[in-house]
């Protein structure tokens, strides 16, 4: 078990010292960063069509976020309402929110060592991407709601009344871990599509359960830090709380990327193995061919060797009946 784990974490030690940890993560987070406020405005949009309050977003983002990053985000999707007849702001948001998913496309295709790309392929697996991203916040909008909705049935309903605050508490425990269940699928789908090659959906367990632990306690411990010892307001003045999210932000794409490259480096594992035994089978079917062969010549040898004894006989026989009727 020892030896196990430190295989583990020499793997991981090689993983981080890739020149490509040091450059991944900060294409995406940049392109993230981009695309963060046009992706809420569209989530919004998608929220006002099914009735659910801008207040349900702004909740949501406090409660994933560091408040300084949350603070930047609702005074953005709260400030004015959201006209659902500017097509072409929606347009260029979602052009623009597609740009940080082809970011992570790109960083897919770089650590799985793709070569031939195909932009117009990669555009539209990154639109799909965006899809995917838009369901995340959509499902962490509904929880909520689907559990609220659930219990004031309950509390109207006069036979189940007395079981609605159980079930309070019992929504309360399970809702952040069905959240992060949502999130974890959602990782492992984006972790299958990126890349312009296919993935099986398995070799991307590992990578989507360290990222989705990865970012809850990086989130966890970037929050506290930032309530309890970062003073950035000292240095960067009005600007600090940009400068926290753009920090936190590429935390969260660091892991994102190391995840990735846990799965990559998994797969590259498996595939030499998978190799290993292809050649280990190869070297067996040769040898046995030797085997054959060589079991085939001594046959042979023996064959001859009896065909030879059997005209020595034969040859044999005339002689001795020569001799016999001279006597």
């Amino acid at each position: 078990m020892i030896e196990r784990i430190r295989g583990y974490l020499k793997k991981l030690a090689n993983i981080l010292k890739k020149p490509e940890m040091t450059i991944l993560p900060s294409n995406i987070a940049f392109n993230i960063i981009l695309a963060i406020i046009p992706l809420l405005t569209i989530v919004v949009l998608i929220a006002s069509y099914f009735d659910i309050s801008i207040d349900l977003v702004s909740n949501l983002v406090s409660n994933v976020m560091p408040e300084a990053v949350a603070d930047i985000i609702i005074d953005v999707i709260s400030g004015k309402g959201f006209d659902k007849s500017i097509g072409l702001f929606n347009i260029v948001a979602f052009i623009v929110a597609s740009n940080g998913t082809y970011a992570i496309i790109n960083t897919s295709n770089t650590l799985y060592k793709i070569r031939k790309r195909d932009y117009l392929k990669d555009r539209i697996s990154s639109i799909i991407l965006l899809f995917i991203v838009i369901i995340l916040f959509v499902f962490l909008l509904v929880v909520p709601i689907f559990g609220d909705g659930i219990i004031k049935l309950m509390t109207n309903a006069k036979l189940l009344s007395n079981y609605a605050k159980d079930a309070m508490v019992v929504f309360n425990i399970i809702k952040w871990p069905i959240s992060l269940l949502i999130i974890y699928l959602n990782i492992k789908l984006i972790y299958t599509i990126a890349p312009s090659k296919n993935i099986k959906s398995e070799e991307t367990t590992y990578g989507a359960t360290f990222t989705t632990i990865g970012w809850l306690l990086a989130t966890v411990i970037f929050k506290f830090y930032i309530s309890h010892f970062a003073r950035y307001d000292i240095i960067y003045g009005n600007l600090a709380s940009i400068i926290i999210m753009m920090v936190w932000m590429y935390f969260l794409s660091y892991i994102f990327v190391l995840g990735m490259a846990i799965n990559v480096s998994r797969k590259e594992e498996q595939e030499l193995i998978e190799e290993q035994n292809r050649l280990e089978q190869e070297r067996l079917a040769l040898l046995e061919l030797k085997k054959a062969k060589k079991a085939k010549k001594e046959e042979a040898k023996k064959e001859k060797k009896t065909e030879k004894n059997k005209k020595a006989k034969k040859t044999k026989e005339p002689k001795e009946s020569e001799e016999g009727s001279a006597i």
